[in-house]
């Protein structure tokens, strides 16, 4: 069975890969699964400024993917965006969304959140791209195809892919435990 994700970036088909890989001893419908990854817009700005913004954009990859695919029986859309804390002082966390669609039921999730150090969260909401200040601040290229600013700021203990994996579990929470139990 094919699964339509929205987007083509490492981290977010590794956080996918990830989050299946766990899944794989639960009653999700299909052995195979095969993921079928699109380019798609998520009609938001690259770092989207609220949790509100990031859901939608994650809503929007998780329609155009099985528009895109459809054969598919499952879409996911992966999106991750801030929410401020608090302004006095400056708290503002980086969390990931995913929205799992397959055409009539939806099921939501998110990560964990990181607290974004002062001066990185002062500079992406003067407007600056997230992606650019992290690499600035970690003196580093392309942070955000590798271990995110997850990685960057829990020194390696939880990367993009991680975080992405665990808004993919909960998303898809539905779906092997529908009726609200754990086993």
């Amino acid at each position: 069975m094919t699964i339509a994700v929205g987007s083509r970036r490492e981290p977010k088909l590794t956080g996918v890969t990830m989050a299946l890989e766990r899944l794989a001893a639960r009653p999700l419908p299909g052995e195979n699964m095969a993921l079928e990854p699109e380019d798609v817009a998520s009609g938001q700005a690259d770092t989207p400024p609220s949790g509100e913004a990031t859901l939608a954009g994650a809503r929007a990859r998780a329609r155009a993917a099985l528009a895109a695919v459809p054969d598919a029986f499952l879409a996911l859309g992966l999106e991750g965006g801030l929410e401020v804390l608090g302004r006095e002082p400056l708290q503002v966390v980086l969390r990931n969304w995913a929205v799992a669609w397959d055409g009539r039921r939806e099921g939501v999730g998110s990560s964990a959140g990181v607290l974004l150090s002062e001066s990185v969260a002062a500079g992406v909401l003067a407007g600056q791209n997230l992606a650019h200040v992290i690499d600035r601040h970690a003196n580093e290229h392309d942070v955000r195809s590798r271990q995110g600013v997850f990685g960057v700021l829990t020194v390696g203990l939880m990367t993009r892919a991680d975080a992405y994996a665990q808004a993919v579990l909960t998303a898809l929470a539905p779906r092997y435990a529908p009726d609200g139990t754990r086993s």
